[in-house]
């Protein structure tokens, strides 16, 4: 049986942040589009885990100002770049959820 591959790190929340806020992204902005508080943007950056939505939010927000670092910082959690790592040369990839006959 094949296992589907998953991140086996975190993202780095707090380079996150602050590569918005040197494209001149306040923690303010970030807190009025997720409905969060600063404080809690400021706990984002200092280690803290956001909820999936918001997360979203964060790197949509990234994508938008600062494209070539949202592809950079991105890149290590494209399902894709999973795939080539574990697919061999030849190798017909199987993907448990897709029934073959």
């Amino acid at each position: 049986m094949t296992t589907v591959p998953v991140a086996t790190h975190k993202r780095d929340w707090f380079t996150i942040i602050r590569t918005l806020m040197r494209y001149g992204v306040s923690m303010e902005h970030i807190g009025a589009v997720t409905g969060r508080k600063r404080n809690t943007v400021r706990a984002w950056q200092n280690g803290s885990e956001p909820k999936e939505s918001d997360a979203r939010i964060v790197l949509a927000l990234l994508a938008k100002v600062a494209p070539e670092e949202y592809a950079r910082l991105q890149a290590p959690f494209e399902i894709r770049r999973a795939v080539e790592v574990l697919q061999r040369p030849g190798d017909t990839p199987r993907l448990e959820f897709v029934e073959v006959k």
